[in-house]
């Protein structure tokens, strides 16, 4: 045989060889267990097909995952789908080996409340360390709320627990969740006050309050946010409400993410020492003004902060405000609703380290439901402000329409901007082709105080 056909046969003989090696198989069985437990319970389930030894291997992984979404094939009905998927989970609960469920999850709206009730119970137990419920009950063509079996609140080992959707939580037992880090609330009605007093060491909350449907006007009366949290994102969708108190005393905290629609009588914050990232979105009421200094005071040591229109707004609507010291904040991403360069650089007078600064104009967007005007003259500031002239090193400028104020304001930094890299201009998507070219033209030749910043019009 010529070598060459030789080279060739050998070759095809060790590609056959590589072939049959199952390195996946080759791992030990916790192994494969922990990365079954990351799949859908039904995927885990088919595993089991590839060869004798994954046969059972999925009824030992200590991780429960059921979701209807695959039963919901084409030409069934509801009956049918809530039929499959009522066999599917009490098969696979029967065959399961594992004593103790670590991780039971749940994403399910065909099914009956007794069913579901039944299913998480028999999850709830000593070992149990995450669960995480989405659920929802029809009826007659309407959505009905859930109850919770009442173990699920006094759970001793449960760290993370995740209730969204249709989850009635109004009438809710004594709470105690004496290892619970994480908290997620998504539910269409919830006394958030009763479940975060029993959650003691609670570090990471997401908090969305909605009013629930068949009683508008709810009022909260008052949240306390646990001592301990690190990572706080709250959200009230309901403009109706109002809440006398909301406390947030939690020196801890490195992330805040708030957004409030609602009113807010009086609001309380500890100052946020660890901050990391701060994001404000508050609805523009009268009662707000009162408390928005006390909060950025609060957050005068974060490195990263947003501030979005709503907020933006209730500055531009205060009297009078003093803005404190921001001595660590490095990263400003602001909406604003028209351009006003006095009232960025009084902001930026506080930034004395501030690197990267992100403006979006909304002025004409569709988020942007207030009139306002813009200054009719440029004023330069009296002294410049510390950042601009020493580590501005990043200015994004986007929804640019070429006003008198915008064009004063990008022409300072630029010129003072001594260690400015880049600077990105986003022009207005509304402006015809030929007022962009004409704005491109004027930017591009603006005297620039760093000799390597890099301009970018678009």
């Amino acid at each position: 045989m010529p070598k060459q056909n030789q080279r060739n046969l050998s070759g095809k003989v060790a590609i056959k060889r590589t072939r049959k090696i199952d390195r996946i198989s080759s791992l030990p069985d916790s192994l494969l267990c922990h990365i079954l437990s990351f799949l859908p319970t039904i995927e885990a389930k088919a595993t089991g097909v590839l060869s004798r030894r994954w046969r059972h291997l999925w009824k030992e992984v200590p991780v429960l995952y059921f979701e209807d979404d695959p039963f919901n094939l084409p030409g069934l009905s509801d009956d049918e789908v809530e039929e499959y998927f009522v066999d599917f989970v009490d098969n696979v609960v029967a065959q399961h080996k594992v004593p103790h469920v670590e991780k039971f999850k749940l994403e399910c709206s065909v099914c009956g409340e007794d069913t579901l009730t039944r299913w998480i119970s028999s999850a709830v137990g000593p070992h149990l360390k995450e669960l995480d419920l989405c659920l929802c009950i029809y009826r007659d063509d309407y959505p009905e709320t859930c109850d919770l079996p009442p173990s699920v609140f006094t759970c001793a080992s449960l760290e993370s627990l995740a209730l969204k959707y249709r989850i009635y939580l109004y009438s809710l037992p004594d709470v105690c969740l004496p290892s619970l880090k994480n908290l997620e609330l998504d539910t269409i009605y919830v006394n958030p006050e009763k479940v975060l007093s029993g959650c003691p060491v609670l570090e990471n909350l997401k908090l969305i309050l909605e009013a629930f449907p068949l009683n508008p006007g709810i009022n909260y009366p008052a949240i306390h946010m646990p001592h301990s949290l690190k990572r706080l994102t709250f959200a009230d969708k309901s403009r109706e409400d109002s809440l006398k108190l909301l406390e947030v005393d939690t020196p801890s905290l490195e992330y805040l993410d708030i957004k409030l629609q609602g009113h807010y009588l009086n609001v309380l914050f500890s100052h946020f020492t660890n901050m990391v990232k701060a994001q404000l979105d508050i609805y523009p009421q009268d009662k707000h003004l009162d408390w928005i200094p006390e909060l950025l005071k609060a957050l005068r040591s974060t490195e990263r902060l947003v501030l979005k229109l709503d907020t933006t707004t209730c500055l531009l609507r205060a009297p009078a405000l003093n803005y404190p010291e921001f001595c660590r904040l490095h990263n400003l991403v602001i909406d604003i609703p028209c351009s006003n360069s006095a009232f960025l650089i009084n902001l930026i007078q506080h930034c004395p380290i501030l690197r990267v600064l992100i403006i979006y104009n909304q002025k004409g967007g569709y988020f942007c439901s207030e009139k306002h005007s813009e200054p009719s003259s440029w004023t330069p500031p009296a002294n410049d402000p510390i950042c601009v002239t020493s580590n501005l090193m990043i200015l994004g400028f986007s929804g640019y329409r070429d006003s008198a104020d915008e064009h004063a304001f990008i022409a300072y930094i630029l010129q003072k901007g001594l260690v400015l890299a880049i600077m990105k201009v986003l022009i207005n998507v509304e402006l015809r082709p030929k007022k962009t070219y004409t704005i491109r033209k004027k930017l591009s030749t603006l005297p620039r105080g760093s000799k390597t910043v890099h301009l970018i019009i678009k």
